[in-house]
């Protein structure tokens, strides 16, 4: 049995899905997290000893802090029962463990995902099922995830690539992953969406144009960490809200997008601005150059709600 901790959106389930693909759905147990949960999952995994039902545990497009990579380096586990596999230049410090793998872009500068990146790491294992890994359409699937996490997709103007990860919101995660187990397990079809599906994304695009243009009335601008940040509320359509709205205002180096029960997605289209290292490290989250986040604590939530609701801070 394979144990996966895996983020949880796009190219997070997407790594799941190649383990099912690879190992067997029947041989895969997945989790998906988010930063403000992953150390705490992998921790508890260790403590408890449930690496005893499992013969290999991946962490897949998520990285874990130095402190809980020291306690599997201490821990009395075999360090080959792990293997962490990620993409974020914030992560490139786990690297110095034997068991972790990141990496931004490959040889010829391509950024990496953490899908594109399983995947390579599992056409090269000997595993059940190396043929399945090996059909056109799983090739297409993969580099599809890759462009819209990496955000490629608009450069090449790959609108499937983004429509992909609307399918995904639209469907949820257990109907995506189970229609595209299905889809791409055939050998010969081609990557497409069907007449359903591309009328769910129609509507789904207006959904989303409607939904920036609400959010950008909503605009507060504030310095953060010496820069000049467009904060928003918002809990839908991150990737391209913060996009959109950094396009719309040119004036302002990064936008913060904060969901009080996710965490707060940052989005910039400045060059000379890395999102990862100069804004998310310093409030405990991590990611890339032009895409970052970073979480909100269940303190800050508590404090949130005693604020609105004009509770005693002091009262527990």
């Amino acid at each position: 049995m394979i144990k996966l901790f895996t983020h949880n959106d796009l190219d997070g389930m997407s790594c799941a899905l190649l383990a099912q693909l690879a190992y067997g759905i029947e041989n895969v147990e997945f989790e998906t997290c988010n930063y403000d949960v992953i150390n705490e999952k992998v921790q508890e995994y260790i403590e408890t000893k449930a690496y005893v039902n499992y013969s290999h545990c991946f962490i897949t497009d998520i990285s874990i802090s130095e402190e809980i990579a020291e306690l599997i380096n201490q821990s009395s586990i075999t360090q080959d029962h792990f293997s962490l596999i990620d993409h974020h230049i914030t992560a490139i410090v786990l690297n110095k463990n034997n068991w972790c793998m990141v990496k931004v872009a490959d040889e010829n500068e391509v950024k990496c995902s953490g899908t594109s990146l399983f995947y390579t790491y599992l056409k090269q294992q000997d595993i059940p099922f190396p043929q399945t890994l090996s059909f056109p359409i799983i090739e297409s699937y993969v580099e599809k995830v890759r462009r819209y996490d990496t955000w490629d997709w608009a450069t090449l103007e790959d609108l499937q690539a983004k429509q992909l990860n609307d399918l995904l919101y639209i469907l949820g995660k257990e109907r995506f992953m189970n229609c595209w187990f299905e889809r791409l397990q055939t050998p010969h079809s081609k990557f497409a969406f069907n007449e359903t599906e591309l009328l769910l994304l129609e509507i789904r695009q207006k959904e989303i144009d409607k939904y920036i243009e609400a959010r950008e009335e909503e605009i507060i601008v504030r310095e953060v960490a010496g820069y000049q940040a467009g904060i928003v509320f918002a809990n839908r359509f991150q990737s391209e809200l913060g996009n959109k709205l950094a396009e719309l205002h040119p004036e302002l180096d990064f936008i913060a997008m904060i969901n009080i029960g996710g965490g707060v997605s940052c989005r910039t289209i400045r060059d000379d601005l890395n999102l990862g290292t100069e804004i998310a490290s310093l409030f405990g989250g991590g990611g890339h150059a032009k895409a970052a986040g970073l979480p909100v604590s269940p303190e800050i939530r508590e404090l949130v709600i005693k604020q609105i609701f004009c509770l005693d801070p002091n009262i527990d």
